[in-house]
């Protein structure tokens, strides 16, 4: 039998692959990766928005601001005596009391009507507890680099406090903000008692 010699490869101590070095390059290319992703995802966070319908009226939320989205089938709304027509009652959401107002009746518009498309928005924790807002229709995710910012002053027909930019799509939709860090500070949102 002949005797074979033992073949030794030897691989340069770091290889790069489109540039990157191999183990510590490696590291800090993943790193640095990682760190772009979630840039990318913040900026995509900051310029997302719920987009729902109260009303006849199409309204964008901050997603950071908004909490759980539940449809309102199936679920009793419970009367709290003394309070203001807008403040539709309490929900027992999976053993949670959860407050909803309806916006359109606070601005002084003809309340929204319950249907099978309703859903309760809640409000993130950090803004208000145990606290929604009713709408007609959840109409998804938009995002406001793709829209025109068409006013600056945020009068409108319904003064719906929380008011914080107008917008219109490429379809000529017309889309106001509503910043709930404001709304959950405004004085007339606080004060659901007669």
């Amino acid at each position: 039998m002949p005797h074979t010699k033992d073949f030794v490869i030897n691989a340069p101590a770091a290889r790069s692959f489109h540039g990157v070095p191999e183990r510590e390059g490696l590291e800090q290319f993943q790193a640095s990766l990682l760190a772009r992703m979630a840039a990318s995802d913040n900026e995509s966070m900051r310029s997302r928005r719920l987009a729902v319908a109260m009303g006849e009226h199409c309204y964008l939320v901050p997603l950071a601001q908004a909490g759980e989205i539940v449809p309102l089938s199936g679920l009793a709304i419970t009367p709290v005596p003394a309070t203001r027509d807008w403040f539709r009652g309490l929900l027992n959401l999976r053993g949670s009391l959860i407050g909803m107002a309806d916006l359109m009746g606070l601005a002084g518009a003809v309340p929204q009507e319950i249907g099978r498309s309703s859903h309760v928005l809640l409000l993130a924790q950090g803004l208000a507890p145990q606290c929604g807002l009713l709408v007609s229709r959840v109409l998804g995710l938009r995002d406001i680099t793709e829209m025109t910012q068409i006013s600056k002053n945020y009068d409108t027909e319904i003064p719906l406090p929380g008011l914080a930019g107008r917008y219109k799509d490429s379809g000529d939709q017309q889309w106001d903000e509503l910043d709930l860090s404001l709304l959950s500070q405004d004085s007339r949102f606080l004060q659901i008692g007669r």
